[in-house]
């Protein structure tokens, strides 16, 4: 099959490989869209930035991807082959607390193992899953979809239900990049109310405004604090969410 890894320095080797094979309790995934992380560009695209085994390892690259299965594995039980899902993109070990809590993300086991990073991952046309990463997408929703959610979004969603936002907040939301724009439009729809963003771009800024995510897109400048203060009647939003990155 084709596929792409990264070497580093910005640049694309394209690859060819064969088909894996699923073991236990794995599935072999169609990929159908896989889409680009801000970490995959700045950390492997242009340098290899990790160090030690969180680096990137030479695999294939891609930790956003959705798919169809097309192959079980011994013991696989709850996929069926045609069952489309969107994969999320940290392996742990599946014995410590944190996977235990359904945190994988937490795991600090060494088997612990990024799609796309420490193991292969959705560049390419097939990928190796473990069942346990696969979720799967309502009919509603398309594998571009599926592919665009995994990463950007849960990290979005994740950050308000910290926050708990629910219809007796305002919402600012800082930066209106992808994860700002997704936390924007699920704020919306847990019910906060006015949600204002804020980002130095008037590109993005009108983007937000045209979808109907934010009430008010600001520009990120000396004046925004006063303009929040001024839409929220003196007293700020009583959540506030960075997406931006920026100190």
């Amino acid at each position: 099959m084709d596929a792409v890894r990264l070497p580093g320095a910005s640049t694309v080797s394209h690859v060819r490989v064969a088909v894996p094979v699923p073991g236990q309790g794995q599935v072999l995934l169609r990929v159908g869209a896989s889409s680009i992380c801000g970490s995959d560009i700045r950390s492997i695209y242009r340098e290899h930035l990790g160090r030690g085994p969180e680096a990137y390892q030479g695999v294939i690259a891609g930790h956003e991807p959705a798919g169809e299965v097309a192959a079980l594995g011994p013991g696989v039980r709850r996929l069926a082959v045609g069952d489309r899902v969107a994969v999320y993109h940290i392996v742990g070990c599946g014995r410590c607390d944190e996977c235990r809590h359904g945190y994988e993300i937490g795991c600090t086991d060494p088997s612990r193992a990024a799609y796309g990073w420490q193991r292969d991952g959705g560049h390419a046309q097939f990928l190796l899953a473990e069942e346990r990463s696969c979720l799967p997408l309502p009919d509603a929703l398309s594998l571009v979809d599926g592919a665009l959610v995994s990463c950007g979004f849960g990290t979005a969603y994740e950050a308000l239900l910290r926050l708990d936002v629910s219809g007796r907040d305002q919402l600012l939301v800082t930066g209106l990049g992808p994860v700002g724009l997704a936390a924007a439009m699920m704020g919306r729809a847990m019910g906060a109310s006015p949600v204002i963003g804020t980002d130095p771009s008037a590109e993005r800024r009108r983007l937000a405004l045209d979808l109907g995510l934010v009430d008010r897109a600001l520009p990120a400048d000396e004046g925004t604090v006063d303009a929040v203060l001024d839409l929220t009647g003196g007293r700020g939003c009583s959540a506030t969410l960075d997406a931006s990155g920026s100190a």
